[in-house]
């Protein structure tokens, strides 16, 4: 549980002519991690499979038409028949149907957007009796169309127009509350007129898509409306067409997709491969107790005519690493898959943290009113969103630990008292801030400390016990000789100050030992990460003074009676839905901060990749 599984180099080599037979059998094993070659003097980088190039061009058409269909990949039962060839077939089929509806439908909607253009401007003339023809160029005639700024513009343009010339004819109309006209006058009065028309605020309009009608623009308007109605409808059913494909075609597409990546995935296998003129050579690593099956599973493969090598990791090998941990620990590796994975020689912390975030997680939201709503709420999201199963149980542990500490702290949606019953509690939060305060301090303590018992684990482990002792038990000793002295100077025990002095000055020595003039540079670190668990204890007040006031609030409208005592129940449910959302969120980052930031650097390193078989889905 606490370290990963024990992996096995294994390195494979023989003919190029036996290289496609062990990349399927490695492909169907599922079991090889493999680490890629970099060119040398002495191998080169193998070059893909003859197949690759016609793979690749097919795969991309068939997630063109998942794009085009609107296809997601998800578990489906379709089978493929005759494979490659029968997804070759079916996806030119499919491609000419998809291209011939997707160019109807790009022209379809060319129309439309044309159609709306020019709705729009015979919208702006329909109320203007004027033919479409009218308004061309004249020779002794132009013609102004536009908005003006209101209806009241309109008597005092006529007026003013009329002064300088008598050959006229104003036309207007209200659109969309704006007043529009349209004025025709001799050519010879154009600047008049234009000066005219700009005290009224006259901003033209330009009809460049209806230049060419004839009629009046409600005539036209009638029509067009009935020609985009058409459209419409070839445009529903055209969409309707590539939906039935969708359907037809989602389970064939999906499977198509998982066939082709496979295949490309081993057509494209040798660019990991170190490779000379005759022979290839594929290093890897596999886990120790499914070594000898891989063995004869290649060896039948190639009738004995491989040559396969294996040893055992080294603690200066860099081994991809397979997490090994009980079912119920697992959830948890999304920490690690989060932050990094453990080198192989380390010790995997997944099960120190499934003992321990779900502990400070409730000890900071600590409600059992809260940590049963939030209970039945993920145990709900589980059911319904099964592909973050593994998120919402640790999220389900984390409110069993809510409720939990909401028993110790007798508190039930920030009550501590309901209908005259006083909760049983041992430590109140709202009334001892101070002992909740050394209480968070005692659990970083301890949490710390467990940290550096496992860091001296590691150590041992890698560089003896003498470098165990000093780089990590230096930190134990500094830890005692500070309280020595602390406990001295506050004369809570009867000991000279020297003995406390001493541990600090060992400490001191040991840290320079085992750490260099690192570990003296980082000694403020170990007092700075200890008070930060005093963010447990901020949390969890500033959570239950909330629902507090929360629940203040909603007596005093309770009290008012009437309408009231609904805008109460409105406030109580708000309030705690808000004050959970933000307790949740809160609780869920402090926790993960505590542990990245203030435990695993107490003795993790991590920086491994995570085992990666060659033909497993990732």
């Amino acid at each position: 549980m606490l370290e990963p599984y024990e992996m096995s180099r294994i390195i494979i080599t023989g003919s190029k002519n036996l290289q496609e037979k062990i990349i399927k059998e490695l492909h169907k094993l599922k079991i090889l991690h493999i680490v890629e070659h970099s060119k040398t003097d002495l191998a080169d980088i193998g070059n893909p499979l003859e197949s690759a190039n016609k793979l690749s061009e097919i795969i991309v058409k068939v997630r063109s038409l998942m794009t085009a269909l609107g296809i997601k990949k998800e578990e489906n039962k379709f089978k493929l028949k005759k494979g490659l060839l029968e997804i070759s077939q079916t996806t030119k089929k499919l491609n000419d149907k998809v291209s011939k509806n997707l160019e109807e439908l790009k022209k379809i909607e060319e129309l439309i957007s044309k159609n709306q253009a020019v709705m729009q401007e015979l919208e702006i003339l329909k109320n203007i009796n004027v033919p479409l023809e009218a308004f061309t160029p004249y020779k002794s005639l132009t013609y102004f169309t536009g908005y003006v700024k209101n209806k009241n513009s309109i008597v005092y343009l006529k007026e003013e127009l009329s002064k300088i010339t008598n050959k006229l004819k104003l036309f207007e109309s209200v659109v969309e509350k704006k007043t529009i006209i349209s004025l025709f006058i001799d050519i010879k009065s154009k600047e008049d007129a234009q000066v005219i028309l700009r005290e009224v605020g006259f901003s033209p309009v330009n009809f460049a898509n209806i230049s060419n009608f004839k009629g009046t623009a409600s005539e036209n308007l009638i029509k067009i409306e009935n020609e985009y109605k058409k459209l419409e409808n070839r445009r529903d059913n055209t969409k309707k067409q590539i939906e039935k494909l969708g359907q037809d075609y989602k389970g064939f597409l999906i499977t198509a997709d998982g066939f082709l990546s496979q295949e490309l995935e081993k057509a494209e296998a040798p660019l990991k491969f170190a490779v000379t003129k005759d022979a290839f050579l594929i290093k890897g690593w596999v886990p120790s107790k499914q070594l000898n099956n891989t063995i004869n599973r290649l060896n039948k493969a190639s009738k004995n005519k491989v040559f396969i090598h294996s040893e055992l990791a080294k603690i200066t090998d860099k081994v991809p690493v397979k997490l090994k941990n009980q079912k119920y620990v697992e959830p948890f590796e999304f920490f690690m898959n989060l932050y990094t994975m453990p080198t192989y020689k380390e010790i995997d912390p997944t099960f120190f943290v499934f003992l321990t975030f779900p502990l400070l997680f409730g000890f900071m939201l600590g409600d059992f009113g809260y940590g049963l709503v939030t209970l039945i709420l993920f145990i709900m999201l589980k059911k319904r969103i099964p592909k973050a199963k593994n998120f919402f149980n640790i999220l389900i542990f984390a409110s069993l630990a809510t409720i939990f500490f909401g028993l110790l702290f007798g508190e039930f949606f920030g009550y501590e008292e309901i209908a005259g019953f006083h909760l049983p509690h041992i430590l109140s939060r709202s009334h001892q801030i101070n002992e909740l305060l050394y209480l968070a301090i005692a659990v970083g303590i301890a949490h710390i400390n467990l940290g550096l018992v496992i860091g001296f684990v590691n150590e041992l482990k890698s560089h003896g016990f003498m470098k165990a002792l000093y780089a990590k038990g230096g930190w134990i000793v500094l830890e005692i000789g500070v309280m020595l002295l602390a406990l001295s100077y506050f004369k809570v025990i009867i000991l000279p100050i020297y003995v406390g002095v001493v541990f600090f000055l060992l400490s001191l020595f040991m840290l320079l030992k085992g750490e260099g003039i690192r570990g003296l540079i980082e000694l403020p670190s170990i007092f700075s990460n200890t008070l930060s668990y005093a963010r447990l204890m901020a949390i969890g007040l500033s959570s239950v003074k909330l629902a507090e006031v929360i629940n203040d609030m909603a007596a005093e409208m309770f009290h008012g009676g009437g309408f009231l005592i609904l805008a109460g129940v409105l406030i109580l449910a708000l309030g705690h839905i808000i004050n959970i959302g933000i307790g949740m969120l809160g609780s869920f980052l402090h926790s993960l901060r505590l542990h990245y930031v203030e435990f695993f650097t107490k003795f993790f390193h991590g920086g491994a990749k995570k085992y990666s078989p060659f033909g497993a889905k990732q």
